[in-house]
């Protein structure tokens, strides 16, 4: 009788305990997914690390007191508020801000895990080790590439992951020692179990050579070769082409990369793989929704990039808009790759010189390629043939390469304005008969193969360059043309045989 009453006293009280338990872990899976989102798309807008990693700390502390206070351990907690994190668009950033935490944490794990074995036990059960080891390795090798062959990765991919993944995790430590505790496993197999856990994460380097190898020889003997979208295989490339900023100009971009070709190029059957990374949690997401490869984070960072996968970027764009944020961003990319091509855009000559001396490969100045697309589309639509155009609009781009390049050197000491007056003296383009039109007309317009020989030179005072204004003859009977551009003390002179 008395043990009836215990038995209905308990199960009552399991029951309560078992849906309060349900009931915590289906709130933090499904409802902390959603909330923990919105928080951090809320505290990405501040671009701020500091409240990024102060966010991740409380996450995971908060985590891990309420499984403890549902009556689960704290390391429970601690594991669930990482797989929240990593299924979120911010586990890139996360992992790099984190980083320091984690070799800090990481290193201080291992040195105590590598004490805790026991070397005479070790020793003395060698046989039983090994054999559990080599068990523990075969079972989860054929598992993991079971289930990687069922989610689409190929076999040799799924082989190689599953050789990778093949070694003990972190939490059998946990429970083993939860184990210990409550007495479901004596000591000395205890002691057995984590050696073998310890042994088989000191052959992950080995297991990953393997895997490798193993990977290379089923792909050689495989007679088809399966091709993935640009769009999935853009996230396992190692040396992507990397795009900063996702704005118009960074998805047009990223078109015309994925772009497949038809020249016999190295990816001209997928495109070039690219990789893009964006700090606007709004874009991130839309992006992602469109199919576009793109991260939250800065990716300029060293650390964001090694998060990502990307060991060396084959080039970057940098398409930001705001000037120091370009200028540091290739200053930090120049430090941490120095032979890694580095393109940008640059909004007016001032910023063009700072990106030059952060070490930029290349830089365009947005609004004069704009103003020279439509004076080309002018000069077209008034009959001029397309390599005149094409000719003069080169004399103004390596008129102002000059002008940045003679700043930078600080050739001169005056300061470099944006745009000026730069006089092209061409003598073959216009007939000599007088023809009083400062344009050239179309039967008379040469190719840029019968372009005759250029040079860049200097006028003086003594000798200045005549008033288009006023005359458009000077006394050799050389016509002249005007172009509004950056350095009014640059002009163009033909060879001295045309002027004779």
């Amino acid at each position: 009788m008395q043990k009836n009453v215990v038995e209905q006293s308990v199960w009552p009280m399991l029951l309560a305990e078992s849906l309060k338990a349900l009931g915590g872990l289906g709130i933090l899976s499904l409802g902390g997914k959603y909330l923990i989102r919105r928080i951090f798309e809320f505290v990405a807008e501040s671009r701020s690390s500091e409240a990024f990693v102060a966010l991740c700390l409380l996450t995971v502390s908060g985590t891990s007191l309420l499984t403890q206070w549902l009556g689960f351990s704290d390391t429970l907690g601690a594991f669930l508020a990482g797989a929240l994190l990593a299924e979120t668009n911010f586990r890139t950033q996360i992992e790099a801000d984190i980083r320091p935490f984690r070799g800090l944490l990481l290193g201080l794990f291992f040195v105590t895990t590598g004490t805790s074995i026991d070397m005479q036990l070790l020793i003395r059960e060698w046989p039983n080790v090994l054999s559990l080891l080599a068990g523990l390795i075969a079972i989860k090798t054929l598992i993991t590439t079971a289930l990687a062959t069922r989610v689409g990765l190929t076999f040799q991919e799924s082989v190689r992951i599953g050789l990778l993944l093949s070694q003990g995790g972190e939490f059998g430590f946990v429970v083993f020692s939860l184990a210990n505790r409550l007495g479901v496993l004596p000591l000395e197999l205890n002691k057995l179990l984590i050696i073998v856990v310890v042994l088989s994460m000191a052959l992950t380097p080995l297991l990953n050579d393997l895997g490798r190898k193993a990977a290379g020889i089923i792909d050689e003997r495989s007679e088809t070769k399966e091709v993935k979208p640009a769009e999935e295989a853009n996230y396992g490339a190692t040396e992507p082409i990397v795009i900063l900023g996702f704005g118009e100009m960074g998805q047009v971009l990223a078109k015309f990369l994925a772009a497949p070709l038809s020249f016999g190029l190295e990816r001209d059957t997928e495109g070039w793989p690219y990789v893009a990374f964006d700090l606007n949690p709004a874009v991130v997401k839309s992006a992602r929704k469109s199919g576009f490869p793109v991260l939250y984070g800065d990716g300029s960072r060293p650390a964001v990039m090694q998060s990502a996968g990307i060991s060396s970027p084959k080039a970057v764009m940098i398409m930001y808009t705001g000037k120091e944020e370009t200028v540091e961003s290739v200053d930090r990319l120049r430090q941490a790759f120095p032979a890694v091509p580095v393109y940008v855009r640059a909004q007016d000559m001032s910023h063009l010189l700072d990106l030059r001396k952060a070490g930029a490969t290349d830089v365009v100045l947005e609004n004069a390629e704009t103003s020279l697309q439509l004076g080309s589309m002018l000069m077209k639509g008034l009959g001029v043939m397309s390599d005149d155009v094409s000719f003069l609009s080169k004399l103004v781009r390596d008129s102002m390469e000059l002008q940045a390049q003679e700043a930078l050197n600080n050739v001169e000491s005056r300061e470099t304005t944006t745009m000026e007056s730069l006089q092209v003296r061409v003598s073959d383009l216009v007939e000599s008969n007088g023809n009083g039109s400062g344009m050239i007309p179309r039967e008379q317009s040469l190719g840029l193969s019968s372009r005759p020989e250029v040079r860049v030179i200097k006028t003086t005072p003594e000798n200045p360059m005549p008033n288009l204004n006023t005359k458009n003859e000077s006394e050799d009977g050389v016509k002249y043309c005007l172009l509004e551009t950056a350095d009014g003390e640059e002009t163009v002179e033909p060879p001295a045989e045309a002027r004779r």
